[in-house]
């Protein structure tokens, strides 16, 4: 009875430990694995489309009509094969790979938020792309407005070489005939060429990459949208006013040459690189300080009683050298500045974190938590957050020589005198 009850028991115990699992999970652990159930869903929908695919191959079988032999009728035309709807899609997967393959040193630390080459050919590839494009077309709609007047100018230059072949008891020549005009059928229209749906694109991009990087980007991307869509606004009203009065398009809104919207452009670019400019100021003004050499300092680095150290992006910590003491326990406060984003601290051995001594319970911002890390020995130690390997640091443990100040003072953070550790990792939201 008592082995049956002990069995029972043990049954129980599993139990709970199964829902204890599913009800309170790891999500560092988790997080860790989205990237791979991502790629089994992508295979797994790849597979199910080439199954859908071949089932219902016989029902998608084109019936498109074979073309027709001659020419099109006048006023129709057709656009040739292009290669650079080919070349910009490579160019737009080399700016991707750049930030999903982060530049990093010889230890593995992250040094730029993204791959510099990568993302140089990206943009590179996509330049050349998308400008190949554009003067691809621009020489097709020429080309295409000339050939409709081809047959009037034939028969004038026939006309005019009559006279010259003919003798003087020849008969006269053939008037020269009037110029064929092709109109529209009464109630339609086509609207001419717009540069606008080549310059929306362009603000909703940078918009994007305001999100990753800067929001300077994003009002940059905002400004360019704006522009973009007055612009089309106008064009469009323009054309549909003229149409309905005089029953057809203004030119401007028929000819490329003066659609093109020759003083916006430098504006588009302006604000471009602007926007640009000051997102990477920062970067370029660290860059710069780190070629010029440290001074010398006599006194020795002080260590804090209290680390701190905070986040205000999800592209790196405000320090990248965080000084911690060495040889016994200490609290670390960590202030997560960055509204609505999850951050932790973890401290490890090196990049590899082949031994973690702080694996710090991940809070969303904006909030501050105090962990509680071992003793350390003397040394240089890699700090990260898990959420987003790309904020990265040294920790250096160093040996205290005194009293040292009370906690380091971090972008964001100041000091309390009555400030303790709160044991349990407990998060509490920042005022």
């Amino acid at each position: 009875m008592e082995q049956e009850q002990q069995q029972q028991e043990s049954v129980i115990d599993l139990l709970f430990n199964i829902l204890e699992q599913l009800l309170l999970p790891n999500w560092s652990d988790l997080i860790a694995l989205l990237p791979w159930v991502l790629i089994v869903l992508v295979a797994v929908w790849l597979v199910f489309t080439a199954w859908q695919w071949r089932r219902a191959a016989e029902i998608n079988r084109p019936r498109v009509m074979r073309p027709l032999p001659g020419t099109p009728p006048p006023g129709v035309h057709l656009p040739g094969p292009s290669r650079w709807p080919f070349v910009v899609p490579i160019g737009a997967a080399l700016l991707l790979f750049s930030f999903a393959l982060p530049q990093r040193d010889a230890s593995g630390t992250t040094t730029l938020p993204f791959n510099l080459a990568l993302l140089v050919a990206g943009l590179i590839v996509s330049a050349i792309g998308v400008t190949g494009w554009l003067l691809e077309a621009m020489r097709e709609w020429r080309r295409t407005a000339r050939a409709e007047g081809t047959p009037a100018r034939a028969v004038a230059i026939e006309s005019a070489l009559v006279p010259a072949r003919a003798t003087a008891g020849a008969v006269a020549p053939t008037p020269e005939p009037a110029e064929p005009t092709l109109d529209m059928p009464v109630g339609v229209h086509l609207p001419g060429p717009s540069p606008w749906p080549f310059f929306a694109p362009i603000a909703l991009a940078v918009i994007l990459f305001g999100l990753v990087f800067s929001a300077v980007l994003i009002i940059g991307g905002l400004i360019l949208g704006v522009i973009a869509v007055v612009g089309w606004y106008l064009d469009a009203g323009r054309e549909y006013f003229s149409t309905e009065t005089q029953g057809h398009a203004v030119p401007r809104t028929l000819e490329p040459e003066r659609v093109w919207p020759r003083r916006l452009v430098p504006v588009f670019a302006a604000v471009i690189v602007i926007s640009v400019l000051i997102t990477i100021a920062p970067v370029g003004l660290g860059w710069l300080n780190s070629l010029t050499p440290a001074e010398a300092t006599p006194t020795p680095v002080a260590v804090p009683q209290v680390p701190a150290i905070s986040a205000s992006n999800a592209i790196s910590f405000d320090t990248k050298l965080l000084i911690v003491p060495a040889g016994r326990p200490f609290d670390l406060v960590f202030d997560n500045n960055d509204p609505g984003v999850p951050h932790n601290v973890e401290i490890a051995d090196s990049a590899a974190r082949s031994n973690v001594y702080l694996d710090g319970e991940i809070i969303t911002g904006v909030a501050t938590i105090t962990y509680q890390v071992p003793a350390l020995e003397e040394g240089d130690y890699y700090f990260l957050c898990a959420i987003h390997p790309n904020m990265n640091g040294t920790a250096r443990a160093l040996a205290e020589t005194g009293s040292g100040p009370g906690p380091a003072a971090s972008p964001g953070h100041e000091a309390s005198p009555g400030h303790e550790a709160s044991p349990g990792h407990e998060a509490s939201p920042a005022p």
